[in-house]
């Protein structure tokens, strides 16, 4: 392959984010085909790994982390308690507030998201050498610092 048939078989930014957006919810949905998790959506997945990273967060932690109103993580929190990911227990400081726990579904949950994240970084990374893989890794962070 000539140096110009690689750059036109180049994608643009807009083309990249598109794909990767794509395969990885392609990854997820497969992986959650065959289990009880196939209903949850991405939001919800995402609401189950963050409880799951930050270890018991309020619902104002939670929100924050989210980006949404208190009252859509309250809804949130409360479809995902319905179906039996997480339980909320009341603080032992203050009774006004809770702490959101993961019950053993909801650390399945967040396991399995893990598991599609590490998989699709393998694939994402598989033709790359390791000198490249740290260059993307560099490059990654320093895009992701703008939408932070």
């Amino acid at each position: 392959m000539t140096a110009f048939t690689y750059i036109l078989m180049m994608y643009s930014i807009e083309d990249l984010i598109s794909v990767i957006l794509s395969k990885s919810e392609q990854l997820e949905e497969l992986a959650m085909q065959n289990t009880d998790l196939k209903n949850l959506t991405a939001k919800q997945l995402h609401c189950i790994e963050l409880i799951h990273s930050m270890e018991n967060p309020t619902l104002s932690e939670l929100t924050e982390k989210l980006k949404i109103t208190k009252a859509s993580t309250s809804v949130m929190l409360d479809r995902l308690e319905e179906h039996g990911f997480i339980r909320k227990v009341k603080s032992d400081i203050d009774r006004r507030s809770a702490h959101v726990h993961l019950t053993d579904k909801g650390h399945k949950a967040a396991h399995l998201h893990a598991g599609v994240h590490r998989q699709f970084a393998a694939l994402l990374t598989k033709n790359l050498t390791e000198s490249e893989k740290d260059i993307l890794i560099v490059l990654l962070n320093k895009a992701i610092k703008s939408i932070q």
